[in-house]
């Protein structure tokens, strides 16, 4: 099971499913490096930046980083992040 995230809201909201899961995260490169991922990283989890900053008011950038995580993961279980 992966998680799409691009905003800090949206970290915050899925922390719990991440944490109870042992989720992998992918991240906003912004988001990876403004946040602290202390939590996540003590328990394990897998974090994994996008190559570039997607807009996630924008359906075409979500679903070009849905498609990139897809193609660079075993996982197809991938819970995404909608504004």
């Amino acid at each position: 099971m992966l998680f799409l995230i691009f905003t800090a809201e949206g970290l915050a909201e899925a922390e719990p499913e991440v944490l109870a899961h042992q989720a992998g995260l992918w991240l906003n490169p912004a988001l990876k490096s403004e946040s602290d991922l202390t939590v996540f990283e003590k328990a394990g989890i897998d974090i994994y930046s996008l190559p570039y900053q997607v807009d996630a008011s924008d359906e075409k950038a979500v679903m070009a980083a849905l498609t990139f995580v897809e193609q660079h993961s075993q996982d197809k279980a991938i819970f995404v992040e909608y504004l």
